[in-house]
């Protein structure tokens, strides 16, 4: 098949053909076309067996840009004409059809961020029009309307993988996005609560106290706690294995492996046991420890708003105008997942520790998170050089001292 293409490939000259005369010398004489039309055609197969051909007026100008589309094809980057007069809309139903790996939450995530923010400039525009600088000012006009860091950085990244199909489909050669940026991420502000805190907030709940707790001292996320089943708990060991989650996608409950895709053993502290053990009485191994008073998981948007919020809410001193009347903080469910990793950072726990509780990828993630968190090391480094100096230093004296006193 590749022998049959490259004899369908080269330059050949429109103007004359090879003819045999009577002796059977071959003799360059005008064909039909002589005069018509670009005198030379330089044509190639590409991988789908269709020859393209394409006229020049001078040789080595046809010669220069066979070359070239035979570069491409080696090097992979060959794009056939007319390739990429497909839309973005298109592609991107395509690119849908490759979720099935994915996850509830992050697939509702994409739908979103089409639909409100890539969609409407992006769907009918053809793949091959799509130019560096027009996604950049895209990007910065979504930033400028106000949309957070994370928004247009999903927003983008949705873009980026629509074209990066069209990349591998040899739509486009290169990826327009590539190269383009969203803005900074600025760290939110976070409410780190203390240890009274926590205890406040558990006790102003009319019920579900033992939620606070155990999310603001064992850092699991929510849909971690709420899929946490009897069989989970090492009461002796005081030990939990997180090996799900759960989270509510546009009303629909969405069972997975946590976030980081690996189980991870959690210590409790002790002080937690006797009220999980009243939390698990009467219940069977693969009965819910934290769920719904009427049964049932445990749905976060339900927590949120009929228990965390009011309890908040009343430490707050909200009154008829919606404004706090005390200085208590104001944290969010997620907040109590960051209060474990600052009371555990408070008590001593190192960036490792502090890392396989929370259940990073890595411990770089870790500080990356919590730099703010963790002490800075650099003074006692340099006070611990200078008492090993001063040590060394004091030594050298009393070793010169006993030597003068020997000799004396």
């Amino acid at each position: 098949m590749t022998q049959r293409r490259n004899r369908r490939a080269g330059v050949e000259d429109r103007w004359t053909k090879t003819i045999r005369d009577a002796g059977g010398n071959l003799n360059q004489v005008p064909s039909a076309t002589y005069g018509k039309g670009k005198r030379w055609r330089a044509r190639y197969v590409d991988s789908n067996g269709r020859e393209v051909a394409r006229g020049f007026g001078r040789k080595v100008d046809a010669q220069n840009w066979l070359n070239e589309v035979t570069s491409k094809i080696v090097a992979g980057t060959y794009v056939a004409p007319g390739a990429g007069n497909v839309t973005i809309g298109e592609m991107h139903k395509q690119w849908v059809g490759t979720f099935g790996h994915l996850k509830a939450t992050t697939k509702a995530a994409r739908e979103s961020a089409w639909i409100t923010h890539v969609r409407d400039v992006w769907d009918a525009t053809l793949v091959c029009e799509v130019q560096t600088s027009a996604v950049r000012a895209w990007v910065s006009q979504l930033a400028s309307q106000g949309s957070s860091a994370p928004t247009v950085e999903t927003a983008l990244g949705v873009l980026r993988m629509i074209l990066g199909l069209a990349v591998e489909d040899r739509r486009i050669a290169t990826n327009p996005c590539n190269g383009i940026k969203a803005p900074r991420r600025e760290h939110s502000q976070r409410a780190y609560l203390t240890h009274q805190q926590v205890d406040d907030l558990a006790t102003a709940m009319a019920r579900d106290g033992l939620v606070v707790r155990f999310l603001a001292y064992t850092g699991l996320r929510y849909g971690e706690m709420a899929a946490l089943s009897v069989a989970d708990f090492d009461m002796l060991r005081r030990r939990v294995q997180v090996r799900r989650s759960v989270t509510e996608v546009k009303g629909k409950l969405e069972w997975s492996t946590p976030k980081s895709h690996e189980r991870r053993s959690v210590p409790f502290p002790r002080f937690l046991t006797d009220d999980l053990a009243r939390r698990m009485a009467g219940k069977g191994c693969d009965d819910l420890v934290f769920a719904a008073p009427g049964g049932g998981v445990l749905r976060i948007a339900t927590f949120r708003t009929r228990v965390f919020n009011p309890a908040v809410a009343k430490l707050r001193g909200i009154n008829d105008g919606g404004m706090p009347t005390t200085d208590w903080p104001r944290p969010t469910m997620h907040d109590l997942r960051h209060t474990a990793a600052s009371l555990s950072i408070s008590a001593g726990a190192n960036v490792k520790a502090v890392q396989m509780m929370l259940g990073h990828k890595s411990a770089a993630l870790t500080l990356d998170t919590y730099t703010d968190l963790f002490p800075d090391d650099l003074e006692a480094v340099a006070d611990a050089l200078d008492a090993a100096v001063l040590a060394l230093r004091k030594s050298t004296a009393d070793a010169l001292r006993t030597d003068a006193q020997a000799s004396s």
